[in-house]
């Protein structure tokens, strides 16, 4: 089974690439994966794979932390007296 990928931000010279397909990709990405490395674009890309390693290795790479959002409560519906009180 495919680990998931890693979000990165690259930073390097406009560029394509075809990933080598990761040897644990379970047969899912068998022909490898083509990518535009665009300046300044964050893409998802498997951290396992080599030439993703040598970019993060020449800093064209750093990996994107990304948050889960705080789970929103629902707003508390106002009682007639606090939605009065206020005049």
């Amino acid at each position: 089974m495919a680990k998931k990928d890693t979000t990165y931000r690259y930073s390097g010279p406009l560029s394509g690439v075809t990933l080598a397909p990761s040897p644990d990709s379970g047969g899912a990405d068998a022909v490898g994966r083509e990518v535009m490395l665009h300046p300044g674009s964050d893409i998802p890309l498997p951290a396992n794979n080599d030439y993703v390693k040598t970019l993060v290795a020449q800093g064209f790479l750093t990996e994107v932390q990304t948050e889960e959002p705080p789970a929103q409560e629902p707003p508390k519906p106002q009682t007639k007296k606090e939605a009065t009180s206020g005049s």
